[in-house]
């Protein structure tokens, strides 16, 4: 029988992960103007890929039964071809003979070992997509679903992992000799079991909670809108304080008469209003497409760096930190979570004050060596 022996070489790599990525690229573009066209697009879409994610699982579970039927196939011929004792006889089966048949069902388990590898690989694509459009992870029947994101691709892998334990446990209890030894395994499948799903639950309830913040969400897709809120709301106060800090920095380096300093703080100023009037689109006005109305309220509430020597200006920028936090607790609030503090939200999902020099040993100088001119020896 002729090997075929496939060698890519440079050239051919490079060809063929250009077509790859032109290949991506059309699929993103074709996907864009669907969305687009058909509002309903990714609901559709997250519809078409369940039932190709159920339909492989079914063929998943064929697949293993099938193995499942060869390796007892391959243990009856291992059996039936085994050597007989001395005070036993009987029929045995050749050794050809066996050997012939087992080559058959080792060659179609292979077959079933490769499709389950690819089936396995392609069901995780599908999760993974499925996942990015619903928002939310499928833990099974037995725990509902979790928000997508964070510990949720943990739960779902131990909840996967535990299956597979269980599968095993069932084969644990079935190979027992004793209907006695049989109770007894089965009992202790059942105390690990309980002792995982309390476990489980309780780690599904801590991926609905959100630091600097009490209680939880009141649903996944709750937990997964204030999860994108809580970064935006932290950079939009940090940014403010940073506008407020530039004002008066600006002020000062103008009433000195130092213009270089107070036009690099006008142009410091100029480049955080950017990103703070991207961040406040949604507290604002609701997200969505701006209209010019809106994009000028925007831009009117944060301070303009051209007026920054009139004091009212951090007055206004100081009762817009106030609209941010009181917008983004009445929001924390309708998705079930608990507000004590805003500082505690800033507090708890800022950096560190130390993240510059944490880790640094600052060293304490050390005095120069001092002499006696007369004896030459070191004083003390």
């Amino acid at each position: 029988m002729p090997i075929n022996i496939n060698i890519e070489g440079p050239e051919g790599k490079k060809k063929r992960l250009l077509q790859e990525q032109e290949q991506e690229l059309r699929s993103r573009v074709l996907e864009a103007q669907l969305k687009q066209l058909q509002p309903d697009y990714e609901a559709k879409l997250a519809g078409d890929i369940a039932e190709k994610t159920s339909q492989l699982q079914e063929t998943l579970n064929l697949n293993q039964a099938q193995r499942a039927g060869i390796s007892q196939r391959l243990g009856n011929i291992a059996a039936a071809s085994a050597p007989l004792d001395v005070d036993i006889s009987g029929p045995v089966m050749p050794g050809q003979a066996a050997m012939q048949a087992g080559q058959g069902l080792v060659a179609e388990e292979n077959l079933l070992n490769a499709q389950r590898t690819r089936m396995t690989a392609e069901l995780e694509a599908y999760r993974k997509r499925q996942e990015g459009l619903v928002g939310t992870v499928n833990l099974g029947e037995a725990y509902g679903t979790a928000p997508a994101g964070g510990s949720a691709d943990v739960l779902r892998r131990r909840v996967q992992e535990q299956a597979n334990a269980l599968r095993e446990a069932d084969d644990f209890v079935k190979a027992a000799q004793t209907p006695e030894e049989a109770q007894y395994r089965a009992n202790a499948v059942s105390v690990n079991k309980a002792y995982f799903d309390a476990q489980t639950r309780e780690e599904m309830k801590n991926a609905r909670k959100l630091p600097g913040l009490e209680g939880m969400a009141k649903d996944d897709e709750a937990a997964k809108k204030m999860r994108e809120r809580l970064p935006t709301f932290v950079q939009s106060i940090a940014s403010i304080d940073n506008l407020i800090e530039l004002g008066g920095l600006y002020r000062n380096a103008a009433a000195s008469g130092n213009a270089l300093e107070a036009a690099k703080y006008k142009a410091q100023a100029q480049q955080a209003r950017i990103p703070l009037i991207a961040a406040l689109r949604i507290p604002l006005t609701g997200g969505g497409q701006m209209n010019p109305q809106e994009l000028q309220m925007l831009n009117d509430a944060v301070a303009n760096p051209a007026v920054f020597l009139d004091i009212t200006q951090t007055e206004r920028l100081k009762s817009l930190k106030r609209t941010v936090g009181s917008e983004f607790a009445s929001a924390a609030r309708a998705y079930g979570y608990g507000v004590k503090s805003l500082q505690s939200v800033i507090d708890s999902n800022s950096a560190p004050e130390d993240i510059n020099n944490f880790g640094i040993k600052k060293s304490t100088p050390q005095p120069a060596a001092r002499y006696n001119p007369k004896t030459g020896l070191l004083m003390k």
